[in-house]
């Protein structure tokens, strides 16, 4: 297995790359060859100020020039001729409606206000650079968790490994949606801003709109958790009937989190702050994102405790009632109190 992790390195061995030089030369420093660590330096030095000398000398204007059309633009496409002819010949004829508006409107269940809380919350998302990239940053590393998977299916081979292994990935699924609740759902209500009067003193109320929120965010991370969830089980070959179990138990937690993170968001709202990094790093955040780890480790422990009997002796009916019972509590009471908490605050917000 040592063998297999370093053969995945080999690329850092590349001579054109920069982490080659700073390695290189760290280590000819700590072995005295004081000329080769100072080429290998110098190497860095000359790159570092050609390149710099392109960013400050040729880029300006072509960074100036791109963040004036991305900020703007109405749509990605606003830079072509030909878009904005047609764009311009659809709304001679009717008044343009976007594909998200067209998304919104497949339920027919929904209001109209509903729809429009939801369209501005996808679209605000997507044209935050910062967050988007995050999302793809974060899924990237649960891709590499999934394919890295595999590896572990040659250790299943008693039931002792098969409860581990499977109450762990169940923990590491619950800790990367405790990452998506804390960073996305909950500075969701803070970022109204200055502009939460208007919200407040529309016929929905600003109950429907956290309501609103929250359901956003459970369905979009649900259908992260759950697909995460479902694949992983699957790759470690666990039974049909242990795959259910547990995307039931990740349904749960997902509603869970969601409403501990948009309960504290409303308790714990900053409206100063555009930024939503410098939101989750409050007080409310930090709380947040404590209550979600004693949560999981909480429930982790306690779903492993109960089921243990499946593994290694006759299965214990009152221990896995009561273990699910356990479970039903912790999650009622983390989820559903900081949610009732917090819409019984917002009538006292001065708007």
């Amino acid at each position: 297995m040592l063998d297999q992790l370093l053969v995945k390195t080999r690329f850092a061995l590349f001579p054109f790359l920069p982490s080659y030089w700073l390695t290189s030369g760290v280590l000819q420093w700590t072995e005295g060859a004081m000329s080769a660590a100072g080429f290998f330096a110098l190497v860095l030095v000359s790159h570092v100020a050609f390149f710099g000398s392109l960013a400050f000398t040729r880029l300006g204007n072509l960074f100036y020039d791109g963040a004036s059309i991305t900020q703007s633009r109405a749509s990605a496409w606003g830079q072509w001729d030909w878009f904005r002819r047609r764009l311009a010949h659809k709304k001679a004829f009717t008044y343009p409606v976007g594909l998200l508006e067209k998304l919104a409107a497949l339920p027919g269940w929904l209001g109209p206000d509903t729809r429009a809380i939801l369209v501005k919350d996808v679209r605000m998302f997507w044209r935050d650079t910062t967050q988007w990239g995050q999302s793809v940053l974060l899924f990237g590393l649960l891709g590499v968790y999934i394919v890295n998977l595999r590896h572990f299916t040659a250790e299943l081979t008693s039931p002792f490994w098969t409860h581990l292994v499977s109450h762990m990935n169940l923990a590491a699924c619950a800790l990367n949606l405790a990452t998506l609740t804390t960073r996305f759902v909950y500075p969701q209500f803070s970022l109204e801003g200055r502009r939460m009067w208007i919200t407040g003193m529309a016929p929905m109320g600003l109950a429907r709109v956290v309501k609103t929120k929250y359901w956003l965010g459970s369905f979009a991370a649900l259908a992260v958790t759950l697909t995460l969830m479902t694949v992983s089980s699957c790759l470690l070959k666990l039974s049909w009937g242990s795959i259910a179990y547990f995307d039931g138990v990740i349904v749960v937690m997902t509603f869970t989190l969601n409403g501990l993170a948009a309960g504290l968001g409303v308790l714990y709202p900053n409206f100063k702050e555009n930024n939503p990094t410098k939101i989750v790093s409050g007080f409310g955040g930090t709380l947040c994102l404590v209550l979600s780890f004693v949560y999981i480790v909480g429930t982790v422990l306690t779903l492993a405790a109960g089921t243990i009997g499946w593994y290694h002796f006759a299965p214990s009916g009152v221990l896995t009632l009561a273990s699910l019972a356990v479970f039903a509590a912790l999650s009622l009471a983390i989820g559903w109190l900081p949610m009732r908490l917090g819409l019984r605050q917002l009538p006292k917000f001065e708007l």
